[in-house]
């Protein structure tokens, strides 16, 4: 018979575990899922009467330790199949409880009978759940679930066989039990550990950095310190309000990201395997921000690089076609209509003198057709109004005339470069186009001002949203007129909020 020293002795492993993970760790519920199980193991092999409620509590610790082992390491069930597994366990316990209490009632028997299945089926469902969550598992979470997987393993398969062996006539030493049950809170414990000592590899990350920083990126530096391959760094750039990467390619903020910021100012994020220990991460970032801030600048600037040559060539094909478009306008109709003058005339040149003043009114309304042919190409390369009336004017004029009622601000700099207030102009129309086309909106509100050498352009309606700067034409084509002029815009819409345009132009003296 097992002394009872040594049964206070697996209750105190577990105790002792629980109170270190709850310590170090206490935002995690495992150390109190542990501290219970300790207490419930106890207190199922020493107490054997009592109320009904203190019996129920003594059968319900395999129950926690299945919550335990499929909650590890985060502490929460993330998926239905493990809620599930966790839910059936607790309610094994509480069947099982009842059936003990009336275990004199035939359905009392019947249940306490089943009571090996069941367990079977459940700890073998729970051992299945983190064998496939260890397969699908990126090799940071393999890290993490290794250790934990293997004592659980040898902790549930002796827990299932432990009943069928006993009623198979052969009494089993109950200390194969206790130090199968042992080796899951050594396990954890093994994991606090690791958790340490990657803590101290976050000095080692500063010296690495600062050793021989053309050779170990942030990037690769941090994937190697947290032992997290698939790591990714984007870097905050404000002028384009997006996260890129250090080669300026945008990056979507698509997983589990942690905000790196210095001096209140955002100016990266940690894209990472969510199985990280978010203090260690943290603690990872607080040690090479200044690594961070100067990676930061590198990849703004390769972010300018990039889309001034996006821009650039945006910029070009625009030109060829507005070349060719020209082109067609000039040669269908005003050259059309000066080659009809032209015969005009040369036929007035051979008739009497009657017919040929008939003949050059002729030419003369073809000559003036033809100027207001060109006229209207020219008006499609710059917008009179802009020119006669300057910003101020042409905006004023647009909001006059839009539907519905426009709520305008305008505070100018003294001075806007020509290329800036056609931008502006454009994005002005536009918007309220789309306003009257598409927004269905009671109010529109429109503010330009100058402001640290830049021009902000802000549109903002109440209609029912649902811009997309990405498949419309005309926001797309305001988008690359802007990023041509060095320039960012910002399309916020939502059915509940309207839309929102905010453009910013370069407006240096």
């Amino acid at each position: 018979m097992l002394l009872p020293s040594a049964m206070l002795a697996v209750s105190a492993v577990f105790v002792t575990a629980g109170v270190i993970g709850r310590r170090v760790q206490p935002r995690n519920r495992i150390g109190l899922l542990f501290v219970l199980i300790g207490i419930g193991w106890l207190l199922d092999y020493t107490v054997d009467d009592g109320s009904f409620l203190l019996l129920l509590a003594c059968k319900v610790w395999p129950a926690v330790l299945g919550h335990a082992l499929l909650a590890f390491p985060t502490g929460r069930l993330r998926t239905a199949p493990r809620r599930l597994a966790v839910a059936a366990g607790y309610a094994e316990s509480l069947v099982l409880g009842v059936a003990f209490e009336f275990e004199r009632q035939p359905w009392a028997a019947a249940v306490i009978g089943a009571e090996t299945a069941v367990t079977a089926v459940i700890g073998l469902s729970m051992l299945g759940l983190q064998l496939h969550r260890w397969r699908v598992s990126s090799m940071a979470q393999r890290r993490t679930l290794t250790a934990m997987l293997g004592a659980a393993a040898v902790a549930i398969t002796a827990f299932v066989v432990w009943e069928p062996v006993e009623r198979a006539g052969l009494e089993p030493p109950l200390v194969v039990l206790m130090l199968a049950l042992s080796g899951i809170p050594f396990a954890y414990l093994a994991g606090l550990l690791r958790r340490r000592m990657d803590r101290g590899e976050v000095a080692d990350l500063v010296v690495r950095l600062s050793g021989d920083s053309r050779h170990h990126g942030v990037q690769e530096a941090l994937a190697a310190t947290l032992h997290d391959p698939s790591l990714r760094v984007a870097y905050w750039v404000a002028e384009q309000e997006r996260y890129v990467d250090v080669d300026g390619r945008p990056v979507a903020l698509d997983s589990v990201h942690t905000r790196v910021d210095r001096g209140g100012a955002p100016v990266a994020v940690l894209l990472h395997d969510p199985v990280l220990d978010l203090e260690l991460v943290d603690a990872a970032c607080a040690a090479v921000g200044l690594a961070l801030e100067n990676e930061r600048l590198t990849a703004e600037l390769r972010a300018k690089v990039r889309q001034l040559a996006e821009s650039r060539a945006k910029v070009l094909r625009a030109a060829e076609d507005g070349r060719r478009r020209l082109e067609r306008d000039l040669h269908d109709g005003v050259q059309q209509r000066l080659l009809s003058a032209v015969m005009t005339l040369g036929l007035a040149e051979t008739v009497p003198p009657e017919r040929a003043r008939a003949l050059a009114a002729e030419a003369k309304q073809a000559v003036l057709a033809t100027i207001e042919d060109v006229r209207a190409v020219c008006h499609g390369i710059h917008p009179p109004v802009l020119a006669e009336r300057g910003l101020h004017g042409a905006v004023r004029e647009l909001a006059a005339l839009a539907e519905p009622r426009v709520d305008l601000t305008l505070d100018l700099p003294e001075t806007v470069p020509p290329l800036v207030e056609t931008t502006a102009y454009y994005v002005v129309a536009e918007a309220l186009a789309n306003v009257t086309k598409h927004a269905e909106a009671s109010r529109t509100k429109v503010v330009i001002r100058g402001a640290d050498g830049r021009l902000v352009v802000e549109v903002d309606d109440d209609g029912r949203g649902g811009a997309d700067p990405v498949h419309g034409t005309g926001l797309r084509g305001l988008s690359e007129r802007v990023e041509a002029n060095g320039g960012t815009m910002r399309v916020v819409s939502a059915a509940e909020t309207g839309t929102s345009l905010r453009v910013v132009l370069p407006c240096g003296s």
